[in-house]
This record gives C-alpha cells, structure tokens and sequence, in this order.
C-alpha cells in the first residue's frame, strides 16, 4: 500500500456514530428523504486490521409487543434496519467494503463502494447510485458520522 493511502485508511480507524442520513432517489423530483428516520441510531467501526462493523436502526422502531416478535412485528424491524461486516480498504476518497456477512444476503459476497471524506470529528459517506436495499429503487445515500470518544476505563 502506498504511503499516502496507509495513511488515508488510519483516518477511518476508530468508531463512528450515524448523526444522519438521506436518500435521493434517481429520477424522483420528490428531493432527499431521512434514511431509516430524522434520527438513526447506529455505528461504524473501521479496524486497524482492515475489517469494518457497520449497523444501524431506525431511532423510531417499535419494540414487538412480546419476547418473540411475530411475523409482521419481524419484517417490520428486518426493514429498519442496516448491518453488515467484512474487509475494507481505502483508495483515494473511496473506501471499498467486502461484504462477508449482511442483514440482507444479497450482499454477502459483494463488494460496496462508498466515497467519503473527513471534515474534523465529521465523517461524511455517501454511495454512488445504488438499489437501495429497503425500497427497492435506484438512489444515492449521503450519511454523517462523528468520532467516538474513546471510554475511560475501556477494556478494563
């Protein structure tokens, strides 16, 4: 890996929380939505071993009414939600993901491509024009990260 790009790719090393998120759908006049809500709730996690946690929920879900949700109560909270994990590098303002485990099967085994860029303790991801996985049409994300302080007292 060349000088520049190791160091590029330990920028990302740390925790993230999701602060927002928006979705433009391709063709829609309709302009950029929420993703998953106003106020998501999630995490990335880029390791300095190259591997990458990213998942994230919808803030405004609704707990099932029991221990064992029921089948509309499941693919209600299947469809707010966003998780995968696997390798990634960094090249230039891409950062590429290789999916080996996924909330949604059609991209375990694939590889993602994200464009991001850092703005202090801001880190803003955006997707080139994608099948957004929740609703099925052609759309750009654009979604804000900050830093994760890390604990007092971590790993104690």
């Amino acid at each position: 890996m060349a000088e520049g790009r190791t160091s590029d790719a330990a920028r990302l090393v740390g925790t993230w929380k999701q602060m927002s998120g928006v979705v433009e759908e391709v063709g829609s006049s309709e302009g950029a939505r929420t993703n998953l809500s106003s106020a998501p709730n999630g995490y990335i996690t880029f390791g300095a071993d190259g591997r990458m946690v990213n998942f994230t929920v919808d803030s405004q879900r609704r707990a099932p009414a029991g221990p064992v949700p029921t089948a509309q109560e499941a693919e209600a909270l299947f469809r707010s939600m966003i998780g995968y994990a696997g390798w990634y590098r960094v090249d230039g303002d891409e950062v590429i993901y290789d999916v080996d485990v996924s909330w949604n099967q059609s991209w375990t085994g694939t590889e993602q491509t994200r464009y991001w860029r850092l703005e202090g303790d801001r880190l803003h991801v955006s997707t080139p024009e994608i099948v957004n996985p929740l609703s099925g049409k052609r759309s750009i994300h654009r979604l804000v990260f900050e830093r994760v302080a890390p604990r007092t007292g971590a790993g104690e």
